[in-house]
């Protein structure tokens, strides 16, 4: 899910995402649902209707099927030190190196809890590659309802009425 206007592959660099990589490389955060895409990218809200409008849904398929992700949440995962701190943990200069780190060794990404989804289970993925916007298959684009965000749990709330307002001149 992201901004209409957005690209659908878009690899941060700048450090404002959890596993962000240093340029030249970056990262691409996905959700493998839309509960827990709404739910992240609210960070459980309230929004507007006019958020709502402004994001649409992109479903998605890995390129060629094949990344090899860092499963965080796996058992043998806690031999190396890992945690599902490292999901919820902030400042993120940890699960930045972590992200370093799980890069060097070889992985395109990383599967891991999201922050905002009580489930559970590993709901996110963080996907290496070259920092900036991908030239690769948009996916499926859907509108964005008031009713998906609501079954995710989040508040939508309509533009306040003007008579609402108090006008300080």
């Amino acid at each position: 899910m992201c901004g209409a206007e957005r690209a659908t592959w878009w690899f941060s660099s700048d450090a404002s995402g959890r596993f962000d990589l240093d340029p030249p490389e970056g990262t691409c955060y996905l959700a493998t649902d839309s509960y827990a895409a709404i739910r992240e990218a609210t960070r459980l809200g309230p929004v507007s209707t006019e958020w709502v409008r402004a994001h649409e849904r992109r479903d998605v398929e890995p390129v060629d099927g094949r990344a090899r992700l860092a499963a965080t949440t796996r058992l043998a995962a806690g031999s190396f030190g890992v945690t599902n701190e490292l999901a919820t943990i902030v400042p993120y200069d940890l699960p930045r190196r972590w992200a370093a780190a799980f890069r060097a060794a070889g992985f395109d990404g990383i599967r891991h809890v999201l922050r905002h989804d009580q489930r559970a289970r590993p709901s996110g993925v963080a996907l290496f590659g070259p920092a900036g916007a991908a030239d690769l298959p948009d996916g499926r684009r859907r509108a964005l309802t008031v009713a998906d965000v609501e079954r995710a749990g989040v508040t939508v709330l309509p533009p306040p009425l003007s008579s609402a307002l108090t006008v300080v001149p």
